[in-house]
Protein backbone atom coordinates (compact mmCIF):
# COMPACT_ATOMS: atom_id res chain seq x y z
CA UNK A 1 0.00 0.00 0.00
CA UNK A 2 1.69 3.64 -1.11
CA UNK A 3 1.50 6.17 1.59
CA UNK A 4 0.86 9.40 0.58
CA UNK A 5 2.87 12.16 1.37
CA UNK A 6 0.32 13.62 3.90
CA UNK A 7 1.02 10.41 5.88
CA UNK A 8 4.52 10.61 6.19
CA UNK A 9 4.34 14.13 7.24
CA UNK A 10 2.44 12.87 10.37
CA UNK A 11 4.73 9.81 11.02
CA UNK A 12 7.60 12.12 10.86
CA UNK A 13 6.03 14.42 13.46
CA UNK A 14 5.12 11.79 15.81
CA UNK A 15 8.37 10.33 15.73
CA UNK A 16 10.08 13.72 16.29
CA UNK A 17 7.51 14.24 19.38
CA UNK A 18 8.21 10.63 21.37
CA UNK A 19 12.00 11.38 21.07
CA UNK A 20 11.14 14.89 22.40
CA UNK A 21 8.59 13.84 24.63
CA UNK A 22 11.37 11.96 26.42
CA UNK A 23 13.78 14.76 26.27
CA UNK A 24 10.92 17.34 28.17
CA UNK A 25 10.39 14.74 31.10
CA UNK A 26 13.89 14.86 31.83
CA UNK A 27 14.06 18.04 31.63
CA UNK A 28 11.51 19.62 33.55
CA UNK A 29 11.60 17.01 36.45
CA UNK A 30 14.95 18.17 37.43
CA UNK A 31 14.37 17.53 41.29
CA UNK A 32 13.50 13.94 40.74
CA UNK A 33 16.27 12.85 38.06
CA UNK A 34 18.94 15.37 39.43
CA UNK A 35 21.51 13.00 41.53
CA UNK A 36 21.39 14.86 45.15
CA UNK A 37 22.37 13.85 48.45
CA UNK A 38 20.17 11.60 50.98
CA UNK A 39 22.24 11.72 54.48
CA UNK A 40 25.76 9.50 52.98
CA UNK A 41 23.84 7.88 49.86
CA UNK A 42 22.74 9.28 46.67
CA UNK A 43 19.49 9.19 46.76
CA UNK A 44 17.38 7.65 43.88
CA UNK A 45 14.50 9.41 41.88
CA UNK A 46 12.00 7.73 44.01
CA UNK A 47 13.42 8.84 47.09
CA UNK A 48 13.82 12.31 45.24
CA UNK A 49 9.83 12.44 44.70
CA UNK A 50 8.80 11.11 47.75
CA UNK A 51 10.77 13.13 49.98
CA UNK A 52 8.92 14.78 52.92
CA UNK A 53 11.86 17.50 52.89
CA UNK A 54 9.44 20.85 52.36
CA UNK A 55 12.15 22.18 49.73
CA UNK A 56 12.13 19.16 47.59
CA UNK A 57 8.16 19.32 47.89
CA UNK A 58 7.64 23.00 46.74
CA UNK A 59 10.13 21.92 43.54
CA UNK A 60 8.69 18.97 42.85
CA UNK A 61 4.86 20.34 42.53
CA UNK A 62 6.68 23.68 40.40
CA UNK A 63 8.19 20.32 38.62
CA UNK A 64 5.09 19.20 37.97
CA UNK A 65 3.16 22.69 36.67
CA UNK A 66 6.37 23.68 34.21
CA UNK A 67 5.62 19.91 32.67
CA UNK A 68 2.51 21.03 32.35
CA UNK A 69 2.84 24.27 30.57
CA UNK A 70 5.24 22.49 28.04
CA UNK A 71 2.90 19.76 27.66
CA UNK A 72 0.13 22.19 27.04
CA UNK A 73 3.08 24.05 24.19
CA UNK A 74 3.08 20.78 22.58
CA UNK A 75 -0.97 20.05 22.17
CA UNK A 76 -1.11 23.54 20.47
CA UNK A 77 2.25 22.63 18.87
CA UNK A 78 0.53 19.29 17.12
CA UNK A 79 -2.85 20.95 16.54
CA UNK A 80 -0.37 23.28 14.25
CA UNK A 81 1.36 20.89 12.41
CA UNK A 82 -1.66 18.98 12.06
CA UNK A 83 -3.37 21.84 10.37
CA UNK A 84 -0.47 22.61 8.38
CA UNK A 85 -0.38 18.63 7.22
CA UNK A 86 -3.91 18.74 6.10
CA UNK A 87 -4.20 21.84 4.67
CA UNK A 88 -0.75 23.30 3.46
CA UNK A 89 2.29 21.23 1.47
CA UNK A 90 5.74 21.48 0.69
CA UNK A 91 7.47 21.58 -2.46
CA UNK A 92 10.89 22.29 -2.93
CA UNK A 93 10.33 23.81 -6.20
CA UNK A 94 9.06 26.92 -5.26
CA UNK A 95 10.17 29.48 -2.66
CA UNK A 96 9.16 29.57 1.00
CA UNK A 97 7.53 32.99 -0.34
CA UNK A 98 5.32 31.54 -2.51
CA UNK A 99 2.74 31.00 -0.10
CA UNK A 100 2.51 34.82 0.56
CA UNK A 101 0.48 35.15 -2.16
CA UNK A 102 -1.25 31.86 -2.98
CA UNK A 103 -3.28 31.92 0.40
CA UNK A 104 -4.76 35.39 0.00
CA UNK A 105 -7.36 33.42 -2.09
CA UNK A 106 -8.11 31.20 1.20
CA UNK A 107 -9.07 34.13 3.63
CA UNK A 108 -10.26 30.99 5.29
CA UNK A 109 -7.09 29.71 5.54
CA UNK A 110 -5.28 32.44 6.40
CA UNK A 111 -7.25 33.70 9.28
CA UNK A 112 -6.62 30.02 10.72
CA UNK A 113 -2.92 30.06 10.25
CA UNK A 114 -2.45 33.19 11.92
CA UNK A 115 -4.94 32.38 14.58
CA UNK A 116 -3.12 28.92 15.33
CA UNK A 117 0.28 30.89 15.48
CA UNK A 118 -0.20 33.46 17.52
CA UNK A 119 -1.52 30.44 20.06
CA UNK A 120 1.37 28.89 19.57
CA UNK A 121 3.57 32.08 20.12
CA UNK A 122 1.72 32.45 23.36
CA UNK A 123 2.46 28.87 24.33
CA UNK A 124 6.05 29.23 24.02
CA UNK A 125 6.39 32.65 25.65
CA UNK A 126 4.53 31.04 28.71
CA UNK A 127 6.53 27.43 28.74
CA UNK A 128 9.94 29.98 28.78
CA UNK A 129 8.56 31.23 31.62
CA UNK A 130 8.13 28.63 33.18
CA UNK A 131 11.29 26.61 32.08
CA UNK A 132 13.57 29.57 33.46
CA UNK A 133 11.79 30.00 36.95
CA UNK A 134 11.81 26.23 37.38
CA UNK A 135 15.55 26.20 36.50
CA UNK A 136 15.91 28.61 39.58
CA UNK A 137 13.93 26.58 41.97
CA UNK A 138 15.56 23.51 41.20
CA UNK A 139 18.47 24.60 41.48
CA UNK A 140 18.07 25.87 44.84
CA UNK A 141 16.91 22.91 45.77
CA UNK A 142 19.86 20.57 43.90
CA UNK A 143 22.13 23.47 45.88
CA UNK A 144 21.20 22.30 49.15
CA UNK A 145 21.16 18.54 48.65
CA UNK A 146 24.52 18.92 46.57
CA UNK A 147 26.40 15.55 45.85
CA UNK A 148 29.59 16.87 43.56
CA UNK A 149 30.52 17.70 40.05
CA UNK A 150 27.66 14.65 38.82
CA UNK A 151 24.67 17.00 40.17
CA UNK A 152 25.95 20.36 38.27
CA UNK A 153 26.85 18.34 35.21
CA UNK A 154 23.15 16.64 34.96
CA UNK A 155 21.08 19.64 36.02
CA UNK A 156 22.97 21.82 33.30
CA UNK A 157 22.64 18.82 30.59
CA UNK A 158 19.01 18.24 31.33
CA UNK A 159 18.09 21.92 31.39
CA UNK A 160 19.47 22.10 27.67
CA UNK A 161 17.48 19.54 26.73
CA UNK A 162 14.35 21.43 27.19
CA UNK A 163 16.19 24.92 26.01
CA UNK A 164 17.23 23.59 22.84
CA UNK A 165 13.49 23.04 21.96
CA UNK A 166 12.07 25.86 23.43
CA UNK A 167 14.84 27.84 21.57
CA UNK A 168 13.65 25.89 18.64
CA UNK A 169 9.84 26.41 19.23
CA UNK A 170 10.32 30.18 19.91
CA UNK A 171 12.64 30.95 16.50
CA UNK A 172 9.19 28.77 14.40
CA UNK A 173 6.89 31.24 16.21
CA UNK A 174 8.53 33.98 15.56
CA UNK A 175 8.83 34.06 12.22
CA UNK A 176 5.96 31.95 11.71
CA UNK A 177 3.78 35.23 13.70
CA UNK A 178 6.07 37.78 11.59
CA UNK A 179 5.69 36.63 8.09
CA UNK A 180 2.70 35.20 8.66
CA UNK A 181 4.04 32.31 7.72
CA UNK A 182 3.59 28.57 8.35
CA UNK A 183 6.78 27.55 9.20
CA UNK A 184 6.92 23.77 10.55
CA UNK A 185 8.47 22.61 14.03
CA UNK A 186 9.00 19.39 12.80
CA UNK A 187 10.29 19.39 9.52
CA UNK A 188 14.02 20.04 9.77
CA UNK A 189 15.17 19.14 6.27
CA UNK A 190 12.15 21.77 4.72
CA UNK A 191 11.16 24.30 7.62
CA UNK A 192 7.90 26.40 5.85
CA UNK A 193 4.91 25.06 3.97
CA UNK A 194 4.75 26.75 1.17
CA UNK A 195 1.69 26.08 -0.88
CA UNK A 196 -1.87 24.98 -0.67
CA UNK A 197 -2.24 21.04 -0.49
CA UNK A 198 -3.67 19.93 -3.63
CA UNK A 199 -7.00 18.74 -1.92
CA UNK A 200 -7.76 22.08 -0.94
CA UNK A 201 -6.47 23.91 -3.61
CA UNK A 202 -8.70 26.39 -6.21
CA UNK A 203 -9.42 24.25 -9.35
CA UNK A 204 -9.36 25.98 -12.76
CA UNK A 205 -12.82 26.28 -12.90
CA UNK A 206 -12.79 28.42 -9.90
CA UNK A 207 -14.36 26.07 -7.01
CA UNK A 208 -12.85 25.64 -3.90
CA UNK A 209 -12.92 22.40 -2.09
CA UNK A 210 -13.54 24.22 1.58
Amino acid sequence: MKVDVDTKQRIMTAFTFLLEFYKIIMGTFLVIFVPQKCGTQICTPTENFMSTEPLRIGANAYNFVTFASIGTLYFIELKRENWCIKYLDIDENLGNTNLDTEIELYPKLKKDMNRLNNQYLKAVYAALFFMISNFVVSGSVVYQFYAGSNTLTTFLSFFMLVSMKLYSAYGVGIASVKDERANSAYMKMSKAYNTIDEDFRITDTGNIVI
